[in-house]
């Protein structure tokens, strides 16, 4: 379980490495304002950190996977059907 935990670790930092090293590389601490401010990159910065947490805490949803199988089945169903729009 440690293994696959650090792999998904590994590759979460590398996604937000690719998302957001470039233009850290270019514009330094200028470019860390401007991402600040975009929508899209606070969107992406949050599913990563999103993702970063679960990778973290999903040894220890185990108990809730095999004692509450109804709820995961739910908040799975809602996870599916949630709609993203643009404001």
């Amino acid at each position: 379980m440690l293994a696959l935990q650090v792999t998904a670790i590994f590759f979460v930092l590398l996604s937000a490495t690719f998302m957001f090293g470039p233009q850290l590389a270019i514009y330094g601490p200028r470019g860390l304002q401007q991402l600040a401010r975009d929508e899209q990159a606070r969107f992406v910065g949050g599913c990563l950190a999103s993702a970063l947490v679960l990778t973290i805490l999903a040894p220890y949803f185990a108990t809730a996977v095999t004692s509450g199988g109804g709820a995961i089945t739910l908040v799975m169903a809602e996870l599916v059907t949630m709609r993203f729009s643009p404001v």
